[in-house]
């Protein structure tokens, strides 16, 4: 448990086919470190206690790439077609494996913001106060983004989503309140065009 009185779990969702990118695009590189890496550091940085890469049991170029990192691999066999089932499978890992109190908390992001702020995700973290158990989300500009953060009896209301359910259906259904971060929102990397020029391949 770090700094506060809580332990935090960060699920980096990375079970995706990137077919927008035409290729795998979370080992690109982003001003000169793969994406991948990128993440996982600001997340460590950020002070979370423990970081969750979900990933598809059948990439192995990934899988031996994460293998010496500081994260916790958790390598599915069953399809993870959207990202809800790659989230519930990660909080089932969190689950089995580490027995999270009421108090915890999880929190999420996409796998491939290669500019995630770790200043941003400890602000998140430090706002949080476990009596009042509430969803807390990063704003910029007044607008909700990543990360976000939801009290460990969140994760239960996630397994009961149905195959049209999607996260967002968390903040529906629950109270909620924005974090504002005076940081550059954290960009996405979906297609060749949103790497740094030196950095991009031909779109296929």
């Amino acid at each position: 448990m770090g700094p506060h009185k809580f332990r935090s779990f960060a699920i980096v969702p990375a079970a995706g086919r990137s077919r927008r990118m035409g290729c795998d695009k979370l080992l690109l590189p982003y001003e000169g470190r793969p994406i991948i890496d990128r993440v996982i550091e600001a997340w460590r940085d950020g002070g979370v206690d423990k970081v969750v890469v979900v990933v598809r049991a059948d990439h192995a170029e990934l899988r031996r790439h994460l293998e010496n990192r500081p994260v916790e691999l958790a390598a599915s066999e069953t399809p993870l077609p959207e990202m809800l089932d790659t989230v519930q499978a990660g909080l089932a890992f969190i689950s089995k494996k580490f027995s999270p109190h009421n108090q915890d908390v999880w929190m999420l992001a996409p796998a491939d913001l290669p500019t995630l702020d770790p200043q941003a995700i400890r602000q998140v973290l430090t706002a949080y106060d476990p009596d009042d158990a509430e969803i807390l989300a990063a704003t910029y500009d007044d607008r909700r983004s990543h990360p976000v953060l939801f009290p460990w009896s969140a994760a239960a209301q996630a397994a009961k989503l149905g195959p049209t359910g999607t996260i967002r259906d968390l903040f529906a259904e629950n109270p909620w309140r924005g974090v504002p971060i005076s940081q550059p929102k954290p960009l996405d990397v979906d297609v060749p065009g949103d790497l740094p020029p030196g950095e991009r391949k031909p779109e296929k």
